[in-house]
């Protein structure tokens, strides 16, 4: 089964209420904040953004509490999703949200201080053409973030051939397009003609209040369901399974993230 985000435009209500969810209880969780308060953190103050896939709005508020933009553009493929982030942002200036995707953003060339694209290019099946839009649109001697999962590397095991693992797995197969993505970005990106990269590995460990991972878990059993790798009974059985170590403390869930910020040449003279 393909990545569901190949095609978030067309995912129904239910599907989109399951992703706000999760998107929230990512952004939410502590650690979280604190990864991203460290990487946005660094980037420029007080300048123009431009959010790739901005979801719900849950990454944009991180986005303006670490940052502090003068103004944000935010742009996602689903309306749905946008949707949802207007409704956050009702009473709040200084940000927009607009249709638009990592290669189509609908932006003047030029027209930003800073691109951000958080948890995007694992679900991209055209990174080079998102990095070419990404380049376009930023101003010489703008900066582009990219921060995403090395998903290769997530666990849920507590020893050898955990069968849980497999749910993981699920996850890797059904709701990742590319896993290792962060593996082959600092080519990608040089190829682009970006240059400067800084590449910072964030350690990412749930274990008594798995909110986050324990809904991508169960996003990962349903989309296998659907996808036909498994039936209702296992399937109801891998999430009783994660309910139980929860419920008796012996939960463990662990993403590497990585945080890849990199500069557009800034112009010479000649």
């Amino acid at each position: 089964m393909p990545d569901l985000y190949l095609t978030i435009s067309d995912q129904p209500d239910t599907m989109l209420d399951a992703i706000a969810t999760s998107m929230d209880a990512r952004a939410n969780d502590p650690a979280m904040r604190d990864i991203c308060a460290r990487y946005m953190g660094a980037l420029p103050h007080g300048a123009e953004f431009l959010e790739i896939g901005c979801g719900n709005g849950a990454s944009t508020e991180l986005l303006l509490e670490a940052a502090g933009p003068a103004k944000v553009t935010a742009v996602d493929p689903s309306p749905g999703l946008l949707a949802r982030a207007r409704q956050r942002f009702a009473h709040r200036d200084g940000v927009n949200f607009v249709p638009g995707d990592a290669v189509a953003t609908g932006q003047a060339d030029a027209g930003f201080d800073v691109v951000v694209a958080h948890t995007v290019y694992s679900h991209l099946d055209a990174p080079e053409a998102a990095l070419a839009e990404a380049f376009r649109v930023l101003r010489p001697g703008g900066t582009l973030a990219i921060f995403d999962g090395d998903y290769a590397t997530n666990t849920v095991a507590l020893f050898d051939r955990d069968p849980l693992q497999a749910v993981m797995q699920a996850a890797q197969r059904n709701l990742i397009h590319d896993p290792y993505i962060m593996r082959r970005l600092p080519r990608l990106l040089a190829d682009a003609g970006f240059e400067g990269l800084r590449s910072t590995a964030h350690g990412f460990v749930q274990t008594d209040r798995p909110d986050y991972i324990e809904s991508l878990m169960a996003r990962s059993v349903d989309a296998a369901e659907r996808a036909g790798e498994c039936g209702g009974e296992l399937a109801s059985g891998f999430k009783a399974e994660t309910a139980l170590r929860v419920a008796n403390g012996t939960f463990y869930g662990a993403i590497l993230f990585i945080s890849a910020i990199a500069l557009k040449p800034a112009l010479t003279e000649a």
